[in-house]
Parts: structure tokens; C-alpha cells; sequence
């Protein structure tokens, strides 16, 4: 299943920011200082199409070698 444009946004707004984040308490991702607009259910899913990997224990993200060869590029960042 390829993943959806909502998906695709997700991951482009952590690739823009290092391509790494970390869950604060409220399991809200945290990325260069910025707080995801996403909900981690997305990155749940991203992670099932093998797109980001969780890494520590589930606490932190990063995108895989699959997700930096993604096409984002007419992707529009989610906000």
C-alpha cells in the first residue's frame, strides 16, 4: 500500500527538519525545535510502510534510507 498524501506531507515536514525527531509527554514529535503537526498515528503508519524507523526505546524517529528516497517534491509540507 503506497502511502497517502497526508503521509507524504508528514514526512517531508521531518525530513525538512534533520530528518529526526524525538516524543515528548505528550507524544507529540518534536523536530529542530518544532512541534509536529501531526498526530503519531501517522508516524505509526509511516513506520509500518517502512518510511521512518522508531529508535530509544520508541521515544525518537528518524527517516529510513526508503523515506530519503521518497519523492516529496510536489508534496506540499504539512501544516
Amino acid at each position: 500500500m503506497p502511502a497517502t498524501p497526508n503521509q507524504l506531507a508528514a514526512l517531508k515536514w521531518l525530513r525538512n527538519r534533520s530528518a529526526d525527531g524525538v516524543f515528548d509527554r505528550t507524544q507529540v514529535l518534536l523536530a529542530c525545535g518544532e512541534r509536529a503537526p501531526v498526530m503519531r498515528a501517522t508516524w505509526n503508519k509511516l513506520s509500518e510502510l517502512g518510511l521512518v524507523e522508531f529508535y530509544a526505546d520508541r521515544r525518537r524517529i528518524r527517516v529510513t534510507a526508503a523515506g530519503l528516497a521518497t519523492d516529496v517534491a510536489h508534496v506540499a509540507e504539512a501544516s
